[in-house]
């Protein structure tokens, strides 16, 4: 169910992405670094996601998405995903 949502709404970002990847994978002097490199930053960035909601939902009980707040999570889940794959 979510697979088929994902795929409806970010179609163009998915295959963006695989391509990406696969070009990366392509210049690479050491491709099985690059992916160990880009799991191991994926399950950090995710890992700390997964912690920021639990904290702030223990914080705040109930996390409201409305427009009010909404860009603000959008902007510091962007700030923190930027700063774990520039420097984890």
């Amino acid at each position: 169910m979510i697979l088929i949502r994902l795929l409806r709404h970010y179609h163009v970002e998915l295959v963006l992405a695989i391509v990406m990847f696969l070009v990366a994978l392509a210049y690479s002097f050491e491709p099985f670094q690059l992916v160990s490199a880009v799991a191991r930053k994926t399950a950090l960035a995710s890992a700390g996601l997964v912690f920021y909601y639990v904290s702030r939902y223990l914080k705040v009980g109930v996390i409201d998405w409305d427009e009010e707040w909404r860009k603000k999570y959008a902007i510091a889940i962007l700030f923190y995903t930027a700063i774990v794959f520039a420097f984890g």
